[in-house]
């Protein structure tokens, strides 16, 4: 269906804003757009009937709801959206410029700068207005319009439905000149503007600048000083898949293409990427996508595919080579080749995402000094940090969930972590393990944090302790002589338990989406199990290294092998079996 010619969408804010299906579209096929009108650049919000078995509108169809004059080209909101109530929501700028100037966001006879809610669901075409207003609506039976939900917006620039239970609606508001804002949205919620930006008083009413009268944002963020500039908002995550910290808040910024993270009161970065960021999406399983402004459509992955050094979410055919310090790769994304000079004999490659941009960045630890050296790949960067001594095996991980790797070593000879959180450069020291235990950290619950995990040999057990409440798991699985291999194998995301026996060259792998257990006979004894995403499905693959010939022998996870590569001569370090999960 096309309505191109009633819409205007040279401004820079216009056009076709929103869209949402009836909740009863299969059987109504009902359908409702937001758009600003061509004539006069009015906000229109209207339903369609869909035609062809639901396939297709039918233009001819529309009926208009709501008509809405805009003072100015930008700040039209334009997002709907049907609640679990099955009331129709309406988000709704403040009519542009800027400040405000009408004053319109805090005027509860007027439309802009407000959620309204709507029941649309009038028998026949000729009622006027052809919806009704919800009863518990603030201002029905009083003073103000009767379609209002909740005052006091600049901009909502999308939001959505906590699907987790509670039906919260989560809203990103974005600022004039000092913050960007999300907000959980009540029925007959002040949320300030123009009196506040953020929870700041903007002085433009300064006598109205009275906390308890207003409801203040859950979080913000500076738009002034900063690349950032205008805020994104996005769901919050309740995935099949535990991709993400359950309950956290995913949203963005247009400017920069960050995709941000909130939890646990704290703002991380999930990823920075070179999308303007328009909008965000959430599938049946509860899974997130982000939309870019030229059209793109992306998944959010949570856990990172080791060793991807160019950020596509596959991981990389790469070694280092101690005998000359030089790091080899092959890029996924398209096969090209980088050679980097960096460290020497007796250095362990430590390669982990460290700066939270989505791609690993080339680090190594020199036992020798106790020192960490990283290039960090979004800028370039050169980092040095002592942590550690002779003996200690690195066990770097994003053990606090900000997204990016923590400094961390295991000391064998205490069975102690030390751990520097990347969030506040604050000292974790936990005893978890005993001489002769195998460090083996990932996130085994699916919180978004690895866990500290050892595998002991001599019982072939796993101990495992959450970062998130500290409870303790313990599992059987291996037996002396097999080598640890955990990886996430299913997609759920979470570390599942597996193991390789070199004697016999099988792999087992305890899956933790159904407790499955699945045997693979793969690689002979020698092999160095390189266990990674190489397909890009978020789906670890059973792989091997085979130093004897310098190739790679790769089963995806759907079970069919894919072409052996040679790459690297005997002596090099595959660097995926460094980049452990």
């Amino acid at each position: 269906m096309s309505i191109t010619a009633r819409v205007r969408a040279s401004g820079g804010e216009q056009g076709l804003l929103g869209l949402a299906f009836h909740p009863d579209f299969a059987s109504n096929g009902y359908f409702f757009v937001n758009y600003t009108r061509e004539t006069d650049g009015a906000t229109v919000v209207s339903r369609f009937s869909a035609t062809s078995n639901n396939t297709a509108g039918d233009p001819n169809s529309e009926r208009v709801l709501l008509t809405i004059a805009q003072p100015f080209t930008n700040h039209n909101g334009g997002m709907i959206e049907f609640g679990a109530d099955g009331y129709l929501y309406i988000g709704t700028g403040d009519g542009g410029s800027g400040n405000d100037p009408g004053n319109r966001a805090q005027n509860i006879n007027e439309l802009l700068g407000k959620f309204l809610r709507i029941d649309p669901d009038v028998s026949g075409n000729n009622n006027n207005p052809p919806y009704t207003n919800p009863p518990d609506n603030p201002y029905v039976g009083t003073a103000g319009r009767d379609e209002i939900y909740a005052i006091g917006l600049r901009n909502p620039w999308r939001w959505s439905f906590d699907r987790g239970g509670t039906n919260q609606l989560w809203a990103a508001d974005v600022g004039q000149g000092a913050w960007e804002e999300v907000s959980i949205i009540t029925l007959g919620g002040n949320f300030g503007w123009r009196v506040y930006e953020g929870n700041a008083c903007t002085g433009l009413d300064p006598a109205l600048c009275i906390p308890a009268n207003f409801t203040m944002p859950v979080f913000q963020y500076a738009n002034s000083g900063t690349p950032r500039c205008s805020i994104t908002g996005g769901y919050v995550y309740r995935g099949s898949r535990n991709a993400l910290p359950r309950g956290s808040y995913v949203y963005g910024d247009f400017c920069t293409g960050e995709i941000l993270l909130w939890h646990n009161n704290t703002q991380n970065l999930l990823v920075d990427t070179n999308r303007s960021i328009a909008s965000f999406g959430e599938d049946e399983n509860g899974e997130l996508y982000v939309v870019g402004l030229g059209g793109t459509i992306d998944r959010i992955m949570g856990n990172k595919a080791p060793a991807d050094f160019d950020g596509d979410g596959r991981t990389d055919l790469s070694v280092f080579r101690p005998s000359n310090g030089r790091w080899y790769t092959i890029r996924s994304s398209d096969q090209g080749y980088r050679e980097f000079h960096f460290g020497v004999e007796g250095d362990i490659p430590t390669p982990k995402d460290y700066d939270g941009d989505g791609k690993t960045d080339i680090s190594v630890f020199r036992p020798s000094e106790g020192f960490w050296y990283i290039v960090n790949s979004a800028d370039n960067t050169f980092k040095t940090q002592w942590w550690g001594q002779s003996g200690d095996v690195p066990v770097a991980g994003d053990y606090d969930g900000d997204g990016k790797a923590d400094i961390a070593v295991y000391r064998p000879s205490e069975g102690m972590w030390y751990i520097i959180r990347s969030t506040d450069l604050g000292l974790i020291m936990f005893n978890w393990g005993v001489p002769g235990d195998i460090p083996t950290p990932g996130d085994y619950d699916g919180d978004g944090r690895y866990d500290l995990t050892i595998w002991r040999p001599s019982t072939g057990t796993w101990w495992t302790i959450s970062t998130n409440d500290y409870a303790i798991t313990t599992l059987w699985f291996g037996v002396e002589g097999d080598i640890p291999v955990p990886g996430d194998f299913d997609g759920d995301g979470k570390i599942d338990q597996a193991i390789f026996r070199p004697s016999s060259g099988e792999w087992y792998i305890r899956r933790t989406l159904d407790n499955g257990i699945v045997r693979q006979l793969w690689g002979v004894s020698g092999d160095i199990p390189v266990v990674g995403d190489y397909d890009g499905d978020e789906r670890d693959d059973i792989s091997i290294f085979r130093p004897s010939e310098g190739v790679w022998y790769i089963i995806g996870s759907s079970g069919t092998p894919v072409p052996a590569r040679a790459w690297g001569v005997n002596g090099d370090l595959p660097i995926p079996a460094y980049d452990g999960r």
